[in-house]
């Protein structure tokens, strides 16, 4: 098998809305409080409190053998009315930098998962013709007060996921809109994501600022099928391409054409990666750009669910390649209760990740989603993607195997033979999804 080089970032992510708690300045705080839209009728008024037990979380972390992590920052809290920075909240994410820095934990610092300040979503979020400039003063900010501690940054985690969910599909607020909304917000995304950019650089030459983009491996609902086919094609193109060739300086598509100021704008690829979905073509969902999502029996799926596939992971590694720049695997986990399936799907995933290198992919880093269990946006608590265990009655931790097995390939920078027996007897790495 292979082994991974030194200096290699082994780690898991947290993002705050889903961990932290306390949150009510936000959009999604807004959002949840609709019966209906959490499928297990929670909210995240308390989420795992990580707010407030950082210092014990990253020590468990480091315990668990990782040498980095990767957090986000919950703009809400910052900056809670549009004129005011809270130096507070500025201190508190200071002291977590500082925190990973003091355990030898790389620190990744993501400027936004997700949730917006309540006040900015009111004025039409990433729609507002002065997002950029708005967002631009937000990560100047950031950077002059964790710059420190943080050199690896990425503005705004997942842009082209956001937009599907939260304006195609309207799984999360706004909670849709009409067609031409998910272009302006998307072309807005990007704009923002320059702004972090440059803000950043101005601040802390050295930096690197990373785009980050949603991977998936789509496939036809009918292989016979031409339409399918394209429909597919398209959604795998969409994923990984539409953004990073406007970010890396090749060719950019609609609706970035005209954009230069996004022009290189990536001096890495925090790459994200969850498993396959299944497509087939579909005339009749224009607003969905003529594709509906389907499980392997042909049954309508839900967005953002995927099915595991570690060698579609290699596939979409050696096709990043031709974007020039180092990858960081910035999300990469499994929602299960089981915690046997984790097992598999971590050694499956760090394998094919391990040939893709091999064969040439310049990965930096690999980020387990996620460190703990938290809030899962409309799944609430009903989905569980940490290593670590969270009792929803106690808040207590309790290190999952899997959190072990990758303990494992921390401190060994290999899948050794002893902890595959250990952890997930019979297992072999065959080039195939779990």
């Amino acid at each position: 098998m292979f082994t991974f080089p030194e200096g290699f970032l082994w780690g898991a992510a947290s993002s705050a809305y889903q961990v932290e708690g306390g949150n009510f300045n936000s959009d999604w705080w807004r959002w949840e409080q609709r019966p209906g839209r959490i499928r297990d009728r929670q909210s995240a008024h308390t989420a795992a409190r990580h707010a407030e037990t950082f210092e014990s979380d990253f020590d468990l972390a480091r315990k668990l053998g990782h040498t980095a992590h990767l957090f986000s920052i919950e703009w809400s809290r910052v900056q809670p009315e549009p004129e005011r920075f809270d130096p507070d909240e500025l201190t508190h994410y200071a002291a977590v930098a500082d925190a990973l820095a003091r355990r030898g934990l790389e620190p990744v610092c993501v400027l936004n998962h997700v949730s917006l300040p309540d006040w900015f979503a009111r004025r039409g979020g990433w729609q507002h013709r002065e997002a950029p400039e708005i967002f631009g003063h937000f990560a100047t900010r950031i950077a002059e007060t964790l710059a420190s501690n943080v050199t690896r940054w990425i503005p705004i985690l997942e842009p082209e996921h956001l937009v599907n969910m939260a304006w195609i599909e309207g799984q999360w607020p706004p909670g849709g809109g009409p067609f031409w909304s998910a272009y302006t917000a998307l072309h807005s995304l990007m704009k923002s994501h320059a702004a972090a950019y440059r803000a950043i650089h101005r601040i802390q030459p050295d930096a690197q600022v990373g785009l980050s983009v949603r991977a998936r491996r789509c496939r036809p609902a009918n292989v016979a099928s031409e339409w399918d086919l394209r429909a597919a094609n398209r959604e795998n193109r969409r994923a990984l391409e539409l953004l990073a060739e406007a970010a890396c300086g090749g060719r950019a598509r609609f609706p970035f054409q005209s954009a230069r100021d996004i022009c290189d704008t990536a001096d890495f690829i925090a790459l994200s990666y969850y498993g396959a979905e299944t497509v087939r073509w579909a005339p009749d969902r224009p607003l969905r750009f003529f594709r509906a999502l389907t499980d392997e029996a042909g049954r309508p799926a839900r967005a953002g669910t995927y099915r595991p596939d570690a060698e579609g992971f290699k596939e979409v590694l050696g096709r990043a390649r031709v974007f020039g720049r180092p990858i960081l695997i910035a999300g990469n986990g499994i929602d299960t209760e089981d915690d046997a399936p984790r097992c598999r799907f971590l050694l499956d995933h760090v394998a094919a990740l391990g040939e893709a290198m091999r064969e040439g992919a310049d990965v930096r880093g690999y980020f387990h989603r996620s460190l703990l269990d938290g809030f899962e946006w409309t799944d609430g608590y009903s989905a569980r993607y940490g290593l670590v265990h969270v009792d929803w009655e106690t808040l207590g931790r309790t290190p999952n195997p899997s959190a072990y097995l990758y303990k494992d390939i921390c401190e060994s920078g290999a899948i050794r033979p002893g902890a595959v027996e250990r952890f997930a007897p019979g297992w072999s790495w065959t080039g195939e999804s779990v």
